[in-house]
């Protein structure tokens, strides 16, 4: 036998007992990770992006309830419509004589100011140019009597820069005598969600006088005097985000088939408006618009106490409905619509919020709530279901520490309530300011009961047999209800009507009878109120993030979960297969996946006293 064939047998060599990190660094890096979720999917909008339609969808159905009428009340557009050109014995583009007319008429109805979305840019007759003129100067004059007149403006497109033979926009200054020319152009909306900016200006200096405003800016500032609503702080010239009223006007349901027809649906139909809504749940609009609507055949015709109280001291936008004109607006809301419409609404929400309008880029106050939504959606994911050592710790551990714990909660609930008492009672300018401590001391007093009793079911007495089955019936009863009624509502109110009150509700109620998880139904509450503490001032955000943190809980929620499974299997076949060559070629990485699938793990029963280092060692 060869010498060299006698050498001892190689030593086998073990992987060592596995590497664990303690809970308190667990906890730091579990928040540490779901807190950079949050800030990319939520902050940055990327998750609320997807989510704006269902978001906008709730908004409109809050806003029918809750928007004031303010601006409504203020608010009225004439408009020239595809048949009133047949009817009036017109040709397109509609001649300034008819112009006149209607410029004539509106003068005798005495508005507060005018706006009229007609491109006059296009070459004419020297006499009619000028009648156009007069006609103008005459309606800017219509209330002398009252030595007061009336504000007129005309669309123009921005001014091109250099020298130019004609004014702004390309306006004869015959026009401009009487007139003054304000930008009329239009931001896109924004993706499938209908949400659409409107800028002051689009010149600089935007704060102050600007060179050329916005229609429904320079009107707000024609209109409004009184100095809690005029626009005159730092960020008034900054771009809106326009809500839309989402509601009827009776002079509209006169003379306009606004309500659909209640005829029955079949099963068939319902279902695939369902589908379609459920896709996308802007895809069905209201038919008519908010704002009161008179057609310029009203106008010209005998006079009409409608059209008096409509357009009679009011701000009026004077616009075109021709479907080959191209000046269309895509509202959340409502159908298509003329350009017109979009200037009266940003017109309404100036009217209707004055300073507190809703602006499209957020203010640091909103910073400010989303960095507390998010901080409250992290710690709800780290103390829920199997909360870890340092969250018992933090919010007491041991019969003295529960006690203060205990205290601590209670005078947190008595601070939101005193908080809340006071929003109402004082009916501040910036109630969000004064609600934001009474949503801080309910998230923390909630927080509380999370970590230190289960949201689950308890004490149940009755058999699993009897429970599945009770369960699986009231699930039924309650899909059922809830369809029938959600689609009873779509056909008579509308699909956000639905969702609002049937819909999301009934979801609320699944969840807390059948699957009894009131963790989500109460963070559901919680998320809600945050997103309507938002909408108030002095934070003002538009219709964004309502349903974001939500879906954000519940979605890293049931990550969470997963991670936690797989970690747990892991750890299982560590300790079952311990040999390198049980592992293959992935031998080398088992190091690193065990400081992994460890940072996973949740609930304090995965702690291991005798830790060791994930390295090769010399069995």
């Amino acid at each position: 036998m060869d010498a060299s064939s006698a050498l001892p047998v190689s030593r086998a060599r073990r992987f060592a007992r596995i590497w664990r990190p303690n809970a308190t660094m667990r906890i730091l890096v579990q928040g540490l990770l779901l807190s950079a979720a949050g800030v990319w999917l939520l902050i940055y909008h990327g998750l609320p992006l997807q989510l704006t339609p269902w978001s906008q969808a709730i908004v409109n159905a809050i806003v029918s309830h809750v928007y004031p009428l303010t601006g409504q009340a203020d608010t009225a557009v004439v408009l020239f419509r595809e048949e009133n050109l047949t009817q009036l014995d017109a040709s397109f583009p509609v001649p300034y004589e008819r112009h006149v007319d209607v410029l004539d008429a509106l003068a005798a109805y005495r508005p507060a100011a005018v706006f009229i979305d007609f491109a006059f840019m296009d070459p004419r007759p020297a006499d009619d140019v000028k009648r156009l003129g007069h006609a103008i100067c005459r309606l800017r004059d219509s209330r002398q009597d009252e030595q007061r007149t009336v504000a007129v403006f005309l669309a123009a497109a921005p001014p091109a820069e250099g020298p130019s033979p004609r004014p702004a926009g390309g306006i004869p200054r015959e026009l401009l005598a009487c007139a003054t020319p304000v930008d009329a152009q239009m931001d896109a909306e924004r993706g499938v969600s209908g949400v659409i900016t409107y800028a002051a200006c689009r010149q600089e200096p935007c704060q102050g006088t600007p060179s050329m405003p916005s229609a429904a800016f320079a009107m707000h500032h024609a209109r409004v005097g009184s100095v809690d609503r005029a626009l005159t702080g730092p960020r008034d010239a900054e771009p809106m985000e326009i809500i839309w009223a989402n509601g009827l006007s009776p002079l509209n349901e006169k003379w306009m088939q606004c309500r659909p027809p209640l005829a029955a649906v079949g099963l068939v139909a319902a279902v695939e408006d369902l589908m379609t809504l459920w896709d996308n749940p802007l895809a069905t609009k209201r038919k008519c618009p908010y704002t009161h609507t008179v057609s310029v055949v009203h106008l010209l015709g005998p006079f009409d106490p409608d059209v008096k109280q409509a357009v009679g001291d009011k701000a009026v936008f004077y616009g075109a409905s021709f479907v080959m004109a191209g000046d269309r607006v895509a509202s959340p809301v409502y159908d298509d619509l003329p350009g017109v419409y979009l200037h009266a609404m940003a017109y309404d929400n100036l009217r209707s919020y004055g300073p507190d309008y809703k602006r499209a880029e957020q203010h640091p106050a909103s910073w400010v709530a989303n960095v507390i939504l998010l901080v409250f959606t992290v710690f709800l994911l780290l103390v829920a279901d199997e909360p870890l050592l340092p969250a018992r710790r933090l919010f007491g551990s041991g019969v003295i520490a529960a006690e203060r714990a205990g205290y601590v909660k209670v005078a947190a609930i008595a601070l939101a309530i005193a908080s809340l008492a006071l929003t109402v009672i004082a009916r501040p300018k910036n109630p969000g300011v004064y609600l934001l401590p009474a949503l801080v001391f309910g998230m923390l007093a909630f927080i509380h009961v999370v970590a230190t009793r289960p949201l689950g079911p308890r004490g149940e007495t009755t058999s699993a047999p009897v429970r599945f089955l009770t369960r699986c019936l009231l699930g039924g009863l309650i899909v059922a209800v809830v369809l029938a009624s959600f689609l009873g509502v779509v056909k008579v109110a509308g699909f956000e009507n639905g969702l609002l009150l049937v819909l999301l509700p009934g979801y609320f109620v699944y969840k807390a009878v059948v699957s009894r998880d009131w963790l989500f139904v109460v963070t559901s509450v919680l998320m809600l109120c945050s997103a309507v503490v938002c909408y108030l001032p002095p934070f003002n955000l538009g219709p964004r993030n309502i349903v974001g943190y939500v879906a954000f809980f519940e979605a890293a929620r049931y990550l969470i979960k997963e991670a936690n499974r797989v970690a747990e299997k892991y750890v299982a076949l560590r300790a079952a297969y311990r040999e390198p060559a049980q592992w293959g070629e992935w031998a080398r990485l088992v190091p690193i996946a065990d400081r992994i699938f460890t940072f996973l793990l949740r609930g304090d029963d995965k702690e291991d006293t005798d830790e060791g280092t994930a390295h090769l060692a010399v069995a």
